[in-house]
């Protein structure tokens, strides 16, 4: 996809969904299909439409082709591209068999004016945490070098320590291969995830790093082990200006999902 732009792009970043086959299933006690809904009418509220929607990983959290197919039937709502990647809990199969039909891309990358957009592959199968296989790397130093846009990286896993040491532990395995990449290429102004369920940010260099809340459940900063924080559901929004410079925020649901249990040691 290449798109002429003057001024701005806008891009949202939905991540961490969890939906099920069954619309009716509950994830921590939480209904992750109506907050995704919720997520995205507050956005057709509160935000102009959008250039291009990414949703990174964990979309699904059965892996089922149903998921899937409600998934691009609720953020079509927002009349924006969809481009999708996929996180531990999703089936990549079942979203390339599902997802392209309904318009979706799947991975790959888009070219918006003066921004290149990547979207990697950091899913292991049976495997919560993260690691970029050999191509996925070779490509992504393919559309480095191939091309002088300015560079908005996204994936599923954090590719650094997020000072939350049970999340750590299922971090992207070879995080430093991208980081180094990261570093040797200037045009990198930014590197995107999910995975984490909190709001973190950091920089490397030139670049960005920034970790995103889901749009249901989110966890705990700096805990241990499995903790839920009393946080509402949340998505990021991402403004890039045709110099390479771009701001973002988190914007998140204004109450806590009903029927969150907050005790819980987790999924």
């Amino acid at each position: 996809m290449d798109q002429p732009v003057t001024g701005e792009l806008s891009v949202l970043q939905l991540t961490d969904c969890h939906l099920y086959q069954n619309p009716a299933k509950r994830l921590l006690g939480i209904d992750t299909q109506q907050s995704l809904e919720e997520v995205v009418a507050s956005i057709l509220e509160t935000e102009e439409r959008p250039d291009l929607v990414v949703a990174t990983g964990d979309l699904v959290h059965d892996g089922s082709e149903e998921g899937y197919m409600r998934l691009a039937q609720v953020v079509a709502k927002l009349d924006a591209p969809l481009a999708v990647l996929p996180g531990n809990h999703d089936d990549p199969t079942a979203m390339r068999r599902v997802l392209p039909k309904k318009g979706v891309q799947v991975c790959g990358h888009l070219d918006l004016g003066n921004w290149r957009l990547v979207l990697l592959d950091s899913h292991q199968p049976g495997e919560d945490g993260g690691f970029l296989r050999e191509e996925e790397l070779n490509r992504l130093d393919g559309l480095l070098a191939e091309d002088s846009r300015h560079v908005l990286i996204f994936l599923h896993h954090h590719p650094l320590p997020v000072e939350c040491p049970w999340l750590d532990r299922i971090a992207l395995r070879n995080g430093d291969a991208l980081l180094r990449r990261v570093e040797e290429h200037p045009q990198v102004k930014g590197v995107v995830w999910g995975h984490v369920h909190q709001e973190w940010q950091g920089r490397l260099r030139q670049a960005r790093l920034l970790g995103t809340p889901s749009t249901c459940i989110q966890f705990a900063p700096r805990a241990d082990r499995f903790s839920v924080a009393l946080e509402p559901p949340a998505w990021r929004q991402i403004r890039l200006a045709a110099d390479g410079a771009f701001g973002t925020r988190v914007k998140r649901l204004h109450d806590l999902p009903l029927g969150l249990a907050v005790d819980s040691s987790g999924y």
